[in-house]
């Protein structure tokens, strides 16, 4: 995990970024995403709605969970692939 940070803190320095930010399709949910400088935190917009999202441990890859209007969402990735989870009946595999 501290390696996937890393890397993506190198590749920002080497872009002169400060923030990344993509846009993702996850089923009737157009998210925008941006994480935060040291990646502890993932700036979420679904359909309008903003929502912050804390990262968490997780056993593989890259987890953020947040609530947005009563609902947990996580937002979680392996490698490219993104996939949304909303409360616990409902997911999305992102593209």
């Amino acid at each position: 995990m501290k390696k996937l940070f890393l890397m993506f803190g190198i590749l920002c320095a080497l872009s002169a970024c400060d923030k990344q930010e993509d846009v993702v399709i996850c089923g009737p949910y157009e998210v925008q995403m941006t994480y935060s400088e040291n990646g502890d935190t993932l700036h979420a917009v679904l359909n309008g709605d903003g929502v912050d999202l804390t990262n968490v441990v997780s056993a593989s890859g890259a987890r953020f969970d947040g609530v947005l209007n009563d609902i947990n969402i996580t937002l979680w990735s392996k490698g490219n692939d993104w996939t949304l989870f909303l409360g616990d009946d409902e997911s999305y595999e992102c593209k």
